[in-house]
């Protein structure tokens, strides 16, 4: 059983952040309406179908505007599934600094780290990030925490800023409180830190080259990225990015903005495939830049085998009462294990035929979405490379999928293969791939070293 580390968690927390700044908007981190909160949970319970756990860096938990309106005691009934830890536990897997998420929050606050969750506008989470790092003091730090403890600390931290109003700042203090008691209590696994493989992330998706760049800015941002004057500690740090690239969006020349967009995608997908690659984990990228297309996808169907699943199946899982959740899922118990152990794709189509028969279609609403997901396993060679190629495809499919560039170790086989499977979402009465619309999503699959797919 493999956990998924999902990247699309970065643009719900976008989507929440502008609705949280919307005019009339109150409570946004409080409270969520029927219909986001049916989306949300549909999300998180089809993550947990496609591998078993949900796996989160500690600022998608700690700086998540997603997960600071889903209580741990709530998904407790509305998401733990009896076919993963006797539905006693939270299927969810967060990582921290020395396995400690309370001592990661007192960290992150104590070091001037950039919340940008919070529902208020960015150059105010830029300015609680300076006000934090003016008042960092690591032994202080570690010397309150004894004293006042995680959550007391946390409010004294931010009310010490004055950034905050002292609604927001209690109402995010109090969501970490939740998270925090829900760790110590091991309703959610919490595991140490491990290194980011950067290399093999690189070397399935290399930077923008030059010539990609429109811009001077653009190109001298990705000089300093590729040379490694973003760096800490010899690893990119994704806030000095960010930082860099904040005056090539405001400059107001179109040029620029769109190298700081395509930057920003680039590294944001270098960044969680890193991490993916260290943790073992299944990789989901939502909407990729280079992911597949209708035209691709069309192709792709003939030398792939494609899993249907019924229309809007996330609003259909989001929309199931615990209860119906529980009953769904101990009917597919024995098709997610053969999927989750042995990637079985009957059992998959099972499990999505059986949600078929258990729901119906949503009533219309704003989204009118087909998704359509592909997924790679990733094979590892003997010398730790990681190696893949089209199955039955050859190397003109592994460089359209893939994108140009593609290093050749890469798409030759060297010690595996690379087996995409497309998991559609069918509108009804469509029947060609052709006809599909809306997003590509990606799920990359971690393979066993020195296995071929």
């Amino acid at each position: 059983m493999t956990a998924v580390l999902s990247t699309g968690w970065d643009s719900v927390r976008q989507r929440a952040k502008l609705s949280a700044q919307a005019p009339g908007a109150t409570a946004p981190v409080e409270r969520l309406p029927p219909s986001g909160r049916a989306e949300l949970l549909g999300r998180l319970r089809w993550e947990v179908i496609q591998g078993g756990s949900l796996f989160l860096t500690y600022p998608q938990l700690l700086d998540g505007a997603v997960f600071a309106v889903l209580r741990p005691a709530a998904l407790l009934d509305e998401l733990a599934i009896r076919a993963v830890g006797g539905g006693a536990v939270l299927p969810i897997r967060v990582n921290s600094r020395n396995a400690d998420l309370a001592g990661q929050l007192v960290a992150m606050l104590s070091t001037g780290f950039l919340f940008s969750s919070l529902p208020i506008p960015d150059e105010q989470c830029l300015r609680l990030q300076r006000e934090l790092a003016v008042r960092a003091d690591g032994e202080a730090a570690v010397a309150a925490l004894a004293s006042e403890g995680p959550v007391g600390m946390a409010d004294r931290l931010l009310a010490a800023t004055g950034v905050l109003d002292a609604p927001l700042r209690r109402r995010a203090v109090a969501r970490w409180a939740d998270w925090l008691d829900a760790a110590g209590r091991g309703l959610l696994e919490v595991s140490p830190l491990t290194p980011a493989d950067y290399a093999t992330a690189y070397a399935l998706h290399p930077p923008p080259r030059p010539e990609e760049l429109a811009s001077d800015d653009g190109q001298s941002v990705l000089a300093a990225w590729t040379g490694g004057e973003f760096d800490v500690n010899g690893l990119p740090s994704r806030s000095r990015l960010y930082e860099s690239l904040d005056p090539l969006l405001r400059s107001g020349d179109p040029a620029a903005q769109t190298d700081a967009r395509t930057l920003r995608e680039s590294f944001d997908e270098t960044y969680y495939r890193a991490i993916a690659a260290g943790e073992g984990c299944m990789l989901g990228l939502a909407s990729p830049r280079r992911g597949v297309r209708r035209r691709e996808a069309a192709t792709l169907v003939e030398q792939t085998p494609v899993v249907t699943y019924p229309t809007r199946f996330e609003l259909r899982l989001g929309l199931m009462s615990g209860e119906q959740w529980q009953s769904y899922t101990d009917e597919a118990a024995d098709a997610l294990a053969r999927w989750w152990h042995r990637q079985d794709l009957a059992a998959l189509q099972e499990v999505g035929d059986l949600l078929a028969g258990r729901t119906k279609e949503p009533r219309a609403g704003d989204v009118d979405e087909v998704l359509v997901t592909r997924l790679q396993k990733f094979a590892h060679s003997a010398r730790g490379a990681t190696a893949q190629m089209v199955a039955g495809g050859g190397m003109s499919l592994a460089t359209s999928l893939l994108g140009q560039g593609t290093p050749g170790v890469f798409a030759a086989g060297a010690g595996g293969a690379l087996a995409p499977v497309v998991v559609a979402a069918v509108a009804a009465g469509v029947t060609r791939l052709t006809d599909f619309r809306g997003r590509y999503d990606v799920i990359e699959l971690p393979g066993v070293p020195g296995r071929s797919a």
